[in-house]
């Protein structure tokens, strides 16, 4: 049987097993962390279906490695890792509903429970957000865009997974070979200038590693017609100038289907 894993972050020991027993009687493989730090550990490491999130923390839980965690900050950074951007994430919490549920479902959680909640509720809200899960058609096409430029990463990256691609990104030559080794490819959207790399060396180790990839040359250097062709001769399938948003996603579109 194919358990669903679900990651519970709580720093109250007594009420984390008390769940932990719960969840296992009910078939689900169950990882606990009790910090930020320990929650985004095990979510790279595992890959859970649904987490489970406190949302405030004790000063010697919440200041754990320095960071300030709370549930809120915990969540933010949950999004910003490939193993855990699309995951479920259920707010467990004593804090006041009055005060916080509202923004804990603006800030992306599934649902809000408050404490004391009733377990038989919980579990059916679990069962329910998987199955959802389970029944959504995942995003066809997974892009890799590498951009030095920290800002473009994630505008960029927030479009295109608004448009429906998978996307993972990089910042150099390193991380964005690594990407390529860590996941399949449907495309590539590659900075000419990447603190100081160039991005035309980056393209021709890229093809050469991967052959048969969509690479889109995206820049916000202004090149003539010969440039633009030389790039398009090296290998490149499209060029584009950095500018609107709805034109990358309709010239990536395009080029990997």
């Amino acid at each position: 049987m194919n358990h669903k894993k679900i990651l519970v972050v709580e720093d109250n020991k007594v009420e984390r097993s008390a769940l932990s027993s719960r969840l296992n009687a009910e078939g689900f493989d169950v990882l606990i962390a009790e910090d930020g730090s320990a929650a985004l550990a095990t979510a790279r490491r595992v890959r859970p279906d649904l987490i489970i999130l406190d949302i405030l923390y004790p000063p010697d839980v919440a200041h754990g490695g320095g960071v300030p965690w709370d549930g809120f900050l915990i969540l933010s950074w949950l999004r910003r890792i490939e193993e855990a951007k699309e995951t479920p994430v259920v707010f467990v919490t004593g804090a006041n509903p009055a005060e916080y549920k509202a923004r804990a479902l603006k800030a992306g959680a599934a649902g809000f429970f408050h404490k004391p909640y009733q377990p038989e509720q919980l579990l059916k809200f679990i069962h329910q957000e998987l199955e959802a899960k389970q029944g959504k058609a995942l995003p066809s096409k997974r892009i890799l865009f590498i951009d030095d430029e920290g800002d473009w990463r994630f505008v960029a990256g927030s479009c295109l997974e608004d448009a429906g691609f998978q996307v993972v990104t990089a910042k150099d030559q390193a991380e964005a070979l690594k990407r390529m080794e860590d996941a399949a490819l449907d495309g590539i959207v590659l900075d000419l200038n990447l603190a100081g790399q160039n991005g035309l060396l980056l393209m021709e180790l890229l093809k050469q590693k991967h052959p048969g990839v969509p690479i889109l040359v995206y820049t916000g250097q202004d090149l003539d017609k010969t440039a633009i062709q030389s790039i398009l001769k090296q290998g490149a399938r499209q060029y584009l100038k950095k500018g609107s948003m709805a034109e990358l996603c309709s010239t990536l579109k395009m080029m990997v289907n």
